[in-house]
């Protein structure tokens, strides 16, 4: 309700309360029932400027200019309500001033409980209605001191005064009032507010508040009492109490339910040692215990439990130590939470996800081996077709090399024949005429027969040049031959070497690529010569294009560019091969992944990635062999082939 009291004024100890207009009621408080209302002192120099105003259930009410006096209705008062929650009292008096004047600001409010003396506006003290009655009502006082200044009084009757501060809370201001003297338990409360002024306190007013305060705190209680108990009753999950020693103080019909019990009686009763008869990990209850020692609480311990019948479920428990003051430990408390079903879904998704990730293994592995096998397919068609043109380009040279070749030696000797004839007739017929010199001078006859024989040499030994071209493209060609047969196998680096011929001679200023070889005397190899001649023009193709990267860099310590070569026999089984570069290096995060199908270190464009893992398979797989990588950046790389002598088909 809103009551709205306009200004009015004190006639015969009564006021007017002017009620809203739409409820056409007015009512007239007296001085009699002004004890059923609060009552505050406010400044008397606001007062004049506005009214104060309160919503929903206080009240607005008039002021009576002399006493400053406000009316309001109480409200609710909370554990942490302070004093400027309560009625204050505002009336000063100069400590010079009067006793007459006192006897009228007592008379004028009935309910003052006393009067703040100040000197020069500064608090002296408080003089209470009781006190100062008691001594004016004494024989002859008022003849002796009416006239006389109040502080003379208040000198006689001066008790001990609390000061409190306006943000003071209600409880601990009855506190410190209790803990006053008995003669000045009733004495009214100084309280000092924001601007440094005082106001005076009723302690009687005070007491009600707390009273009011301790009311309400125990029906929130009671309430809180219900509804917790409504709580663990319906609660859902169980809800325990044990104590240190293992054996249940309370428990929820939940938690009996969990449990397979008919009620938290027969829990209690029935279970003596948590834990032996709940848990079946023998140690789990010593883990719980020390876990919540540690932290003070655990969250979401999971284990598993017996229950009536003796099956066994999963639970997850949170839980917390409570102590007393002293810090001593009472008991345990928490919530258990039946997991099982979840559990159980866990372990199924756990088996799916197995057999899931086991599939996805297998299909990678699958997807990676046709991924390799396909590429390497591709490669031997490549291979396949370059080496039937090859071949067939093998053939085409060697029919008319072959011919030269056989015919060369005849043509030497025809030469040599002619040459030796016309010597004979130079001989035989002395002085040439003159025809015979002019034409001689014009052939250059003599250089011809210094040069003739050079020509024939140089066309013998092309020839023979042409023929080893032809015999390594042969070689080459035969690559995709799965037949094995004993081979030299420095003849298939050979080979390999005159292949890539042109990729090591000097190009513009790049200088020439040194080959240097140190073969040692190996035997025979059981092996496909041509695949293995492919294996070592790309070893040997990788090393020419990190020696040409180098050298693009500009390396200022660039030494010469070397390739070298070293065969040997590890015992009367293996052979090793080395082909080793200056190059410049791979690095250790690269080596790891060298020989994985489609991965190359070279420009966009350059490498397909495939060349050294089908080395690798070519060596491994078709013969038993071993390849492995050595290198270091900026110290070059080396490549190291081991292989058996023979290998069972």
């Amino acid at each position: 309700m809103v009551i709205k009291l306009h200004h009015s004024y004190w006639e015969d100890d009564s006021y007017q309360v002017m009620q809203p207009k739409e409820l056409e009621l007015c009512q007239t408080i007296n001085s009699q029932t002004a004890e059923n209302v609060n009552l505050e002192y406010t400044n008397p120099i606001h007062w004049h400027q506005q009214m104060t105003e309160v919503i929903d259930d206080e009240t607005m009410v008039s002021v009576f200019p002399s006493t400053n006096i406000l009316v309001k209705q109480k409200g609710m008062l909370l554990p942490q309500s302070t004093l400027e929650e309560l009625q204050l009292y505002t009336s000063l008096i100069e400590w010079n001033s009067p006793v007459g004047e006192a006897v009228k600001m007592f008379k004028a409010n009935p309910i003052l409980p006393g009067i703040v003396i100040t000197h020069d506006h500064k608090f002296v003290g408080i003089i209470s209605r009781r006190i100062f009655f008691e001594y004016m009502s004494r024989p002859h006082s008022w003849q002796l001191f009416s006239k006389l200044p109040i502080n003379s009084i208040y000198q006689l009757t001066k008790q001990e005064t609390i000061i409190l501060s306006i943000h003071t809370q209600i409880v601990e201001a009855a506190k410190q009032c209790l803990q006053r003297s008995p003669e000045s338990l009733y004495e009214p409360i100084a309280v000092e507010n924001q601007q440094g002024e005082y106001q005076i306190l009723d302690v009687h007013h005070l007491m009600t508040a707390q009273s009011e305060i301790h009311e309400s705190l125990t029906t929130a209680l009671v309430q809180a009492e219900i509804k917790y108990r409504c709580i663990f009753e319906n609660a859902l999950d169980g809800i325990f109490q044990t104590t240190p020693n293992g054996k249940y103080i309370s428990v929820n019909p939940a938690l009996a339910r969990i449990y397979g019990y008919n009620s938290p009686e027969e829990v209690i009763n029935s279970i003596t040692n948590i834990a032996t008869q709940v848990y079946v990990e023998p140690n789990r209850r010593t883990e719980f215990v020390s876990a919540i020692e540690k932290r003070g609480s655990i969250s979401q311990f999971e284990s598993l439990v017996y229950r009536r019948d003796h099956s066994i479920i999963w639970v997850s428990e949170n839980a917390r130590a409570v102590y007393d003051n002293d810090g001593s430990l009472l008991y345990y408390e928490g919530t258990v939470e039946d997991i099982t079903e979840r559990k159980q879904a866990e372990a199924a998704l756990r088996h799916s996800e197995g057999k899931l990730r086991k599939q996805a293994t297998e299909l990678a592995a699958t997807l990676h081996q046709l991924k390799q096998t396909q590429s390497q397919l591709i490669q031997t068609e490549k291979m396949s077709t370059l080496g039937q043109l090859l071949a067939g380009v093998a053939h085409e040279i060697n029919n008319p090399v072959t011919s030269i070749s056989n015919n060369l030696p005849h043509l030497i000797q025809y030469v040599k024949d002619l040459l030796e004839l016309l010597a004979i007739y130079e001989q035989t017929l002395g002085e040439e005429t003159p025809e015979i010199i002019a034409k001689k001078a014009e052939i250059e006859f003599d250089y011809i027969q210094e040069d003739l024989p050079q020509i024939m040499s140089a066309m013998t030994a092309g020839s023979e040049r042409i023929r080893e071209i032809a015999l390594s493209l042969r070689n080459f060609s035969r690559m995709d031959e799965g037949k094995k047969k004993f081979a030299d196998i420095h003849k298939g680096i050979d080979s390999s070497l005159l292949i890539l011929h042109h990729r090591l001679k000097a190009k513009g200023d790049r200088p020439e690529i040194q080959v240097i070889k140190n073969y040692s005397t190996l035997p025979q190899v059981k092996c496909a010569l041509g695949q293995l001649s492919q294996v070592f023009i790309n070893l040997l193709g990788n090393s020419i294009d990190a020696l040409e990267q180098r050298i693009k860099e500009n390396d200022p310590d660039l030494p010469a560019p070397t390739i070298r070569i070293c065969t040997e026999a590890v015992d009367k089984n293996w052979v090793r091969i080395r082909i080793a570069d200056n190059g410049q290096g791979i690095s250790e995060e690269s080596l790891c992944q060298l020989f994985e199908p489609f991965y190359t270190t070279k420009p966009l464009g350059k490498g397909t990635g495939l060349g050294l893992s089908i080395s690798k398979q070519i060596i491994t797989e078709k013969h038993g062999g071993k390849i492995e990588c050595h290198s270091k950046l900026g110290q070059g790389a080396e490549f190291l082939i081991e292989l058996p002598l023979s290998q069972a088909e």
